[in-house]
């Protein structure tokens, strides 16, 4: 599944900063860090920024419980890059590949405590934080997901 807004792009897009980490879940803090004040700086609210927190974490979490099974010394990727127009995320694994039906975004209606299954809402909440998304899961091994948002408002 390949995204027309990614193969025709914004603008150029200069990366900024590209961590490579075990796929440990207690690591995930320090990303949790490195990626709120990275929004925060690109000039996003708290708020805004503690969402993109959250959906990233989300997509970290289900590479690592998903793609690598839990296995904590495979490696994760996560490369985060700019343009005027907007700021991106990526995150990659060499894990299992993801089941399409599992990538596409579902209309969402409030759910009832009884609808509530653990599992199976982090897709969601990625396509609801960013304006843009694209998931790319790898014929025989791997997962890609870039995550993009448009730049804010320049404050008066």
């Amino acid at each position: 599944m390949i995204a027309l807004w990614w193969l025709y792009g914004i603008s150029v897009m200069r990366v900024d900063i590209q961590v490579e980490l075990r796929s440990d879940p207690k690591l995930l803090r320090a990303v949790r860090g490195l990626i709120r004040s990275y929004f925060i700086q690109s000039g996003f609210c708290e708020d805004k920024s503690d969402e993109v927190v959250l959906a990233v974490d989300e997509a970290c979490t289900n590479a690592i419980r998903h793609a690598y099974e839990g296995r904590k010394d495979d490696i994760l990727l996560i490369t985060l890059r700019s343009n005027s127009a907007c700021v991106e995320v990526e995150v990659r694994d060499a894990g299992l590949p993801a089941p399409p039906e599992h990538l596409v975004r579902k209309e969402l209606k409030t759910p009832s405590l009884d609808d509530l299954k653990p599992h199976g809402l982090g897709v969601q909440l990625i396509y609801e934080v960013f304006d843009q998304v694209a998931f790319w899961p790898g014929e025989e091994e791997g997962n890609c997901v870039t995550m993009r948002l448009n730049q804010p408002e320049p404050k008066e």
